[in-house]
């Protein structure tokens, strides 16, 4: 892979984020700002665990029903095709 100069291309560089306040962000600070939210999230896990739990499940048949979903399109397309032929 080749190296290209960040000043041959100073748009590929990371891209400032605007936090909550409408201020730009480095990197570092949204790494911090993400760990922070992370731990966050897990302190309420361990506060709430069968919350957490009845969500996971909630997300996980969430996944189920629209994969279900996705195949049952799939397969009526390619049936109507085949009728076509």
């Amino acid at each position: 892979m080749s190296h290209i100069p960040s000043h041959a291309m100073p748009h590929a560089g990371p891209a400032n984020q605007l936090d909550d306040q409408g201020r730009t962000e480095t990197s570092t600070e949204s790494t911090a700002h993400s760990r922070s939210a992370f731990g966050q999230l897990a302190e309420k896990v361990r506060e709430y665990p069968k919350t957490t739990i009845a969500a996971g499940a909630a997300v996980a048949a969430g996944v189920v029903a629209a994969t279900l979903t996705s195949r049952s399109r799939d397969r009526s397309k390619s049936s109507s095709k085949s009728r076509k032929s």
